[in-house]
């Protein structure tokens, strides 16, 4: 049996020139299938690993013939992505609007009743999913990351055995749009695959292999380690302006004290000492950073 699959392209908004932003959307149906997966990339433009991870994984379930339903959406966020500051991805915010509220392209479920171009949009891509029973949301994080997954504490069985190492368990649901997805009663995992704002091929094949071992095309593998969103994950803040030098990369361990970076302005050179013992979870995309602004966040122990 072969699983047929169709491409509708739906339209978002015009902008001035008439520019027309626009989503693709591939459906795969399986004659054996009894759930539906809801698979996208690319919320936050500047977020790109996932685009041709789900590309290529399109071409897998052909090939392998899975036996599910599947929504796919390679560029959920085509305005993002266009979002470009002399050639610099920056769409992590909405910066076609407001540029004082600049929404969280990520967190604005809660605006699908908004007659807004952010409204429209995230309306537009909750409709798409809303047949599916299984949510996988790609992105990536930071300017270098160790590969984690954020989950509900009970979907626990979903995230184990993937070859991901650090999976962050939550409580208490955000406006983010898996996190939308859970409350409606969905299976609904974010997927954090890479660094941003460049994509390279190693990334994309280890992001592939994740995606394989959830769908049982690859067995499952022991090693992740599950950390408390609310309690162990801590933002680190510069206590100064100046030029940020990293002595340890993201994933490494950590103890309190150990200094892990230099931070260079015109006093001279301060040493930074890890604040908390664990791990670098990841480093943000800042080498000059202002007084009390953050510059990496920690899974402490």
């Amino acid at each position: 049996m072969t699983a047929n699959f169709s491409c509708e392209t739906i339209p978002l908004h015009s902008t001035a020139s008439g520019t027309t932003f626009e989503i693709d959307v591939w459906r795969y149906q399986h004659p054996e299938a009894t759930k539906t997966v809801y698979l996208q990339a690319g919320i936050h433009g500047i977020e790109l690993t996932g685009i041709p991870v789900v590309h290529e994984f399109m071409q897998e379930i052909e090939e392998q013939q899975l036996a599910y339903n599947f929504i796919c959406v390679p560029l959920s966020n085509p305005m993002g992505l266009d979002s470009q500051i002399m050639g610099v991805q920056t769409g992590y915010n909405n910066l076609h609007t407001n540029q004082q509220n600049c929404w969280n392209w990520n967190r604005i479920g809660n605006l699908e009743d908004e007659p807004s171009q952010e409204g429209n949009w995230i309306k537009t891509l909750l409709d798409l999913s809303a047949p599916a029973d299984i949510i996988l949301d790609l992105h990536t994080a930071g300017v270098e990351t160790v590969a984690h997954i954020y989950y509900h504490e009970s979907e626990k069985v979903h995230v184990s055995g993937l070859g991901i190492l650090h999976l962050l368990s939550w409580k208490i649901p955000s406006h983010s749009f898996s996190d939308t997805n859970f409350q409606r009663g969905k299976v609904a995992l974010t997927f954090e695959l890479s660094c941003s704002r460049s994509v390279q091929d190693e990334q994309v094949e280890e992001s592939l292999i994740y995606l394989r071992r959830f769908f049982g095309l690859l067995p499952k593998v022991e090693g992740s380690r599950i950390w408390q969103t609310e309690s162990q994950l801590k933002k680190w803040y510069s206590p100064d302006g100046g030029v940020l030098c990293w002595h340890i990369n993201a994933g490494d361990a950590v103890t309190e004290g150990d200094v892990i970076a230099t931070l260079y302005n015109r006093k001279g050179k301060l040493d930074l000492e890890s604040p908390y013992s664990g791990v670098l979870l990841l480093k943000n995309p800042i080498h000059a950073p202002h007084q009390r602004q953050e510059l990496a966040k920690f899974l402490v122990e």
